[in-house]
C-alpha cells in the first residue's frame, strides 16, 4: 500500500511538474509573439512617419520627388528590423545604413531637367537596388553563400504573394471606411489616403515580412502548388502570344507601350522561374515541371531576342534615349540570365550536375543586377545631362 502511495504521489509530482513546464512554455511563446507584433507595429508607424515627412515641404504622392524617395521610407526600417530580429552583426547593419545614405544624399543632390528621363528612372529602378541592399542585411555575414541568397529570393516571392493578399485586404479596408463615412455626408477621402492609405501601407508591408519569416511552414506548403499552378498556364500563354504576334504580323518596334509590356512579361516569367526553382525540393528527382519551367525559359529567350531587335531597331531609327539604353541593358541582362539558366537545366537533364548549380548560378548572378541598377540610378543622370 506503501508503494503505491509512493508511486502515486511521485506521478502526480511528475505530472505537476510537466503542467508547469508546458504553462511556462506557452507562456514564453505569448509573450514572443506579443514582442514581434509589437515590433512590427513599431517600425510600421516608424515608416509610416518617414512617409509624411515629404509633406511638409509640400510634396506629395502624386510628385515624381515622392516617388523616387519613397524606397527610403520602408527599406531601412525593414533593414533595421532584419537586423535585430536576425541578430545580424552590427558592421553589416552599419554598412548597409551607410549605402542607404549616401544613396539618398545622392539622389535627393542630383538635379532633374525636363523631360526628367533619368529622375523617372531612378524612381523605377532605386527600390530595386535597395531591396537587394536589404538583402544583405538579411543573410547578414552568409551574404555570399548561395544558400542564404537563396532564401532571400524565396523570401520575396512568398512576400509578394503574402503581400498582395495583405494589399487588397488593406484597399478593401481603406474603400469601406470612406464609403460609410460618406453615408453621412463627411468626406474623408483625402484623409484616409494620406494617413490610413500610408500607415496602412507600411504596416501591411511590415507585417508581410514578418508572416513570411514567422510562418514559413503555412507558405511553404502551398509555396509548389502555386509553382506548379502558374508555370504551364504562363508557359501557354506565352506560347498563345507568340503564335498570335507572328500571325498578326505585329512589331513591337513600331509601339513603344507594345515594347513595354514586352519587358514586363519577361520580368513576370523570370520571376516565376526563380520563384519554381527556390520553392523545389532538391532531393526530388527530375519531373514534367522541371521540363515546364525549361519550356518557360525557351519561350522568354525567344520574347527576349524579339524585344532586343526591336530596342535596336528603334535605336537606329530615332537615336539613344535614357530610355532605350535601360531597356537595352536590361534585355541584355535578362538573356544572358535566361541563357545561363537553360544551359545549366540541359546539364541538368543529362545528369552532368546537380540541381544546386541552377540556384548557385542564379544567386551568384543577382550580383550583376545590383550592379546595373547601380549604373542606372547614379550614372545615367550624369550620363544625360540629368534630363
Amino acid at each position: 500500500m506503501g508503494n503505491i502511495t509512493s508511486l502515486s504521489m511521485e506521478y502526480s509530482k511528475v505530472n505537476t511538474e510537466d503542467l508547469w513546464k508546458n504553462l511556462l512554455s506557452d507562456a514564453s511563446k505569448n509573450q514572443n509573439y506579443y514582442k514581434d507584433i509589437f515590433l512590427v507595429l513599431v517600425f510600421a508607424i516608424i515608416a509610416g512617419t518617414l512617409a509624411k515627412i515629404p509633406n511638409f515641404f509640400g510634396l506629395t504622392m502624386d510628385d515624381l520627388a515622392y516617388f523616387k524617395n519613397l524606397s527610403f521610407f520602408i527599406l531601412p526600417v525593414t533593414a533595421i528590423y532584419f537586423g535585430i530580429t536576425r541578430k545580424i552583426d552590427k558592421k553589416i547593419v552599419t554598412y548597409v545604413a551607410s549605402v542607404f545614405l549616401i544613396s539618398l544624399v545622392i539622389v535627393n543632390l542630383y538635379p532633374s531637367y525636363s523631360p526628367n528621363h533619368t529622375e523617372v528612372l531612378t524612381a523605377l529602378h532605386l527600390p530595386l537596388l535597395l531591396w537587394l541592399v536589404t538583402g544583405i542585411a538579411y543573410t547578414g555575414k552568409k551574404w555570399k553563400e548561395y544558400k542564404d541568397r537563396m532564401n532571400f529570393l524565396r523570401l520575396t516571392g512568398e512576400s509578394i504573394i503574402y503581400g498582395s493578399l495583405i494589399v487588397l485586404g488593406t484597399m478593401v479596408l481603406v474603400g469601406f471606411t470612406a464609403m460609410i463615412f460618406e453615408t453621412i455626408s463627411i468626406d474623408i477621402s483625402d484623409g484616409v489616403i494620406s494617413n490610413i492609405g500610408i500607415f496602412g501601407g507600411t504596416t501591411a508591408f511590415m507585417l508581410t515580412i514578418y508572416l513570411v519569416e514567422k510562418k514559413k511552414s503555412v507558405v511553404e506548403n502551398f509555396a509548389p502548388i502555386l509553382a506548379k499552378i502558374f508555370s504551364p498556364l504562363f508557359l501557354i500563354t506565352m506560347i498563345i502570344f507568340l503564335i498570335v504576334m507572328v500571325y498578326t504580323g505585329s512589331n513591337p518596334s513600331e509601339d513603344r507601350n507594345f515594347l513595354i509590356a514586352f519587358d514586363v512579361m519577361l520580368v513576370l516569367v523570370l520571376g516565376l522561374v526563380i520563384y519554381t526553382i527556390s520553392a523545389r525540393d532538391m532531393n526530388n528527382r527530375i519531373n514534367i515541371f522541371d521540363y515546364i519551367n525549361a519550356a518557360l525559359i525557351i519561350t522568354a529567350i525567344i520574347l527576349d531576342v524579339v524585344a532586343l531587335s526591336a530596342i535596336i531597331n528603334r535605336l537606329t531609327e530615332y537615336g539613344i534615349s535614357p530610355n532605350k539604353l535601360a531597356a537595352l541593358g536590361e534585355n541584355i541582362l535578362l538573356l544572358v540570365n535566361l541563357t545561363g539558366l537553360l544551359w545549366y537545366y540541359g546539364k541538368y537533364f543529362k545528369g552532368k550536375i546537380q540541381f544546386k548549380k541552377i540556384e548557385i548560378f542564379q544567386t551568384k548572378y543577382l550580383t550583376f543586377y545590383g550592379i546595373w541598377f547601380s549604373t542606372v540610378v547614379f550614372i545615367f543622370p550624369v550620363l544625360f545631362r540629368f534630363q
